[in-house]
This record gives structure tokens, sequence and C-alpha cells, in this order.
């Protein structure tokens, strides 16, 4: 049986009355959220604040990749990695990183993943990246689309000031699994891109939905 993680379950709370209180946060759909298992968490990214908000938004405690440079600073690695990030070396095939990232979610731990890959400036759900896909085909797990709405509103790109009762919300679609059986060797990369861009489809037809609405 997993140690519980009190301290992330204590943050988490009182992340949860900030976000309601200031933020007038809902979340939409947390029934499509496996309550045990290894799943991925795949959501749009606007800003700083969105592990923060799909942290509270889940009934599944989260881990997720940040990038390295934020592990410079020991005390504040202590901290993230106490909430269950571990480092990412981005532009590189961080094969260590990944490989960590597969045997959790087969331990049964729950990933958030941006398949945009970085924060959307625009606020438009861009094109995905194949590597959600291929950590759901190596982790036989699946994959929950998600999009969070106005945490670019709340804590726009490269402010440092945040916009204080800007209404935010998440939305959970239903999981969509990988089939790797349906390609051959040298179709699966093809493959991939395919299932992320699916995913990519299934965030943005949130959008749409008027329970994602403001």
């Amino acid at each position: 049986m997993k140690r519980r993680n009190n301290f992330y379950v204590f943050c988490r709370f009182i992340l949860s009355v900030i976000l309601k209180t200031v933020f007038f946060f809902k979340a939409e759909g947390r029934e499509y959220v496996p309550a045990e298992g290894g799943c991925i968490i795949a959501s749009n990214h606007l800003s700083y604040l969105d592990p923060i908000v799909l942290s509270v938004a889940s009934p599944r405690i989260l881990s997720f990749m940040s990038k390295e440079e934020l592990f410079r600073n020991k005390l504040f690695a202590r901290l993230i990695s106490a909430l269950n990030a571990f480092p990412l070396h981005r532009g590189t095939a961080d094969l260590k990183s990944i490989r960590f990232a597969i045997n959790k979610l087969k331990e049964g731990d729950t990933l958030i993943i941006f398949p945009e890959g970085t924060r959307s400036t625009s606020g438009a759900v861009n094109e995905g990246h194949e590597g959600v896909a291929m950590l759901a085909a190596k982790a036989g797990v699946p994959v929950i689309p998600t999009l969070i709405v106005n945490t670019d509103k709340a804590l726009p790109a490269h402010s440092k000031k945040m916009r204080w009762f800007t209404p935010v919300r998440v939305c959970f679609a239903p999981p969509m699994r990988f089939d790797r059986t349906a390609y051959a060797g040298h179709e699966l990369k093809e493959g991939y891109q395919k299932f992320a861009q699916e995913v990519i489809e299934q965030i943005k037809q949130l959008k749409n939905k008027n329970t994602c609405q403001l």
C-alpha cells in the first residue's frame, strides 16, 4: 500500500480554500478520473498556476514533471519534491525521467502531462506532442483529456501580479486508451502523434460544453 503524502494533502486543502475563495474555483467531470490504477491527466497549459489548479481539481494525488532549472535551488527543490514533482531536462531525450515517469504510472500513480509541451500565449489549444501517447502506451494506462479555463487571466504569462477574483475552471473528459496493437513497428511513431492529436481534439471539444463555460 502506498504511503499517504500528508504534506501534499494539507497543501491541497489550503490551496482548495484559497482557489474557491478568490477564484470561484469549480471542477467538472471528476468522476472520469479513475479511483485507482495509473493514469495520465493530459491538460492544456496556460499559466504557472496550472499544476496547482489541477492538484485541487483532481480527486487523486498527482505527480508531475518540472523543468530541471526549478531544482537548482535546494530549498525549493525539497518543497516541490515533497509535492511529487520530479525534474525533466527539456530539449533533450531525458530517458532517466521518462523511465521514472513510466515506473510511477505502472505503480498506480496519476501523472500530469501538458501535451502542448509549453504554455499557450494565445489561450488557444495548440498541437500535441507524441510523449503523452508514448507514456500511455508503455505504461498501459488511460489518458484523461482535461481543460483548464482562465488561469492565463488569473496569472498571465510573464506577469508576477495575480489578478484576484478571476473565475477559474477545470473540466475532465472520459478516459482514452492508446491501442498499440493497431500499429506495426514502423508505424508506431505515427500512431503516437495521431493519438496525441486526438487527445488535443478532446480538450478542444471541452471548450464547447456548457459545463466548462464561466
